[in-house]
C-alpha cells in the first residue's frame, strides 16, 4: 500500500500557550511493500509522522494518501478502514490488558466483528508467527509473561488483524540486543512474506541499515535526507551535524579505505554486517593450488 505526505504539517495545542509545531511542510513518497527507516533524534517529528497514519492525530494542513484514502484536516481516516494500518506503539506490552493471551490477540479482530473462530484463527497464526506456541501461552495472563514475550504477544495482536501497512514506533526499546534482533528478524521475515508496507521508527543506524530499503532523516519537524541506506550514509558529514552517526559498518569501511589504494578500496554499498564479513572473505580467501 503507497503512502504519499503532500505538504503536511503538525502543531500539537493549536490556538493555545502551549503551541508546538511538530511538523512542518513533510512531502514524502513511500512505495509499496518497502521497509522504510525512520531516524531522528528525540523530538525530531518521528513519532508524530506515524501517528498521522492510522488517524490516532490529524494532520494540521496538508494531506495523506495512503492507498486510496485520503487524509485532510477535515477528513478522517475511515474507522472501517483502519484495520489496515497496525500500530506498535513503543513499550507495546503496555497495550495488553486482557485476561489470557488468546483474548488479547482476539480482541482487534473480534473489535471489526470477524467472527470467534476466525480471529481464533488469526490469534494462533500471529502467535507462531511471532515465535510463541498458541498452545503453550494461550490460556496464560500476559503478565505472567517474560518482558519479551509480552512485547511478542503485543505485535501478535497487532498482526492478527492483518494490516497492509505495519508501523513500528521504537518496538524493541528497552530489550536486550539479542531480544532486539529476534523480534525484528521476526518482523522483517513477516514483511517479506506478507508484502507489507513497513514503517520503523528508530534511534539505532545499525537496525535501519539492517532492515531498512528506504532511510527517512528527520530533524525539526522535516525531512532532511531521503533515499537509500547507501545514498543517507554517504551524507556522513551531514549525519554528525544532526547527532547522528553512521552504522559501525560504514564507518569501519571509511577508515578502512583510507588505508587501501583505490583499485583495493571496499565499496561503500555494503553497509549490511553480514554483506559486509561476505565480501571482506571472500577478499581475503587465497585460490587453493592446482
Amino acid at each position: 500500500m503507497q503512502i504519499t505526505f503532500d505538504q503536511v504539517s503538525y502543531t500539537y495545542g493549536k490556538g493555545t500557550p502551549f503551541e508546538r509545531l511538530a511538523l512542518e511542510n513533510v512531502s514524502l513518497e513511500i512505495p509499496a511493500g518497502s521497509f522504510v527507516g525512520i531516524i531522528g533524534q528525540t523530538g525530531s517529528g518521528k513519532s508524530t509522522l506515524v501517528q498521522l497514519l492510522n488517524g490516532l492525530l490529524m494532520p494540521t494542513s496538508g494531506s495523506i494518501t495512503i492507498g486510496d484514502v485520503v487524509i485532510t484536516p477535515s477528513q478522517r481516516f475511515p474507522h472501517e478502514r483502519r484495520k489496515d494500518i497496525g500500530l506498535v506503539f513503543q513499550y507495546p506490552e503496555h497495550q495488553l490488558f486482557e485476561e489470557t493471551v488468546a483474548k488479547d490477540v482476539c480482541f482487534g479482530p473480534l473489535n471489526f466483528e470477524l467472527p470467534q473462530e476466525m480471529a481464533e484463527a488469526r490469534a494462533r497464526e500471529a502467535l507462531e508467527i511471532v515465535g510463541l506456541d498458541y498452545n503453550a501461552v494461550k490460556d496464560r495472563a500476559p503478565f505472567q509473561l517474560s518482558g519479551g514475550q509480552m512485547r511478542r504477544v503485543a505485535i501478535a495482536g497487532v498482526l492478527a488483524m492483518q494490516p497492509k501497512v505495519l508501523v513500528l514506533d521504537e518496538p524493541t526499546a528497552g530489550l536486550d540486543p539479542a531480544g532486539r534482533k529476534a523480534i525484528l528478524d521476526g518482523i522483517y521475515r513477516i514483511h517479506q512474506e506478507q508484502r507489507l508496507t513497513t514503517l520503523l521508527v528508530t534511534h539505532s543506524m545499525e537496525e535501519a541499515a539492517r532492515y531498512a530499503d528506504l532511510l527517512l532523516v528527520m530533524a525539526g519537524g522535516q525531512v532532511v535526507l531521503q533515499g537509500t541506506p547507501a545514498d543517507v550514509f554517504a551524507e556522513a558529514d551531514k549525519l554528525r551535524e544532526l547527532s547522528l552517526d553512521v552504522p559501525q559498518t560504514v564507518s569501519f569501511i571509511s577508515r578502512l579505505n583510507q588505508l587501501l589504494t583505490d583499485k583495493d578500496r571496499l565499496p561503500t554499498s555494503v553497509y549490511r554486517e553480514e554483506e559486509l564479513i561476505a565480501h571482506l572473505l571472500k577478499r581475503l580467501s587465497v585460490p587453493k593450488e592446482c
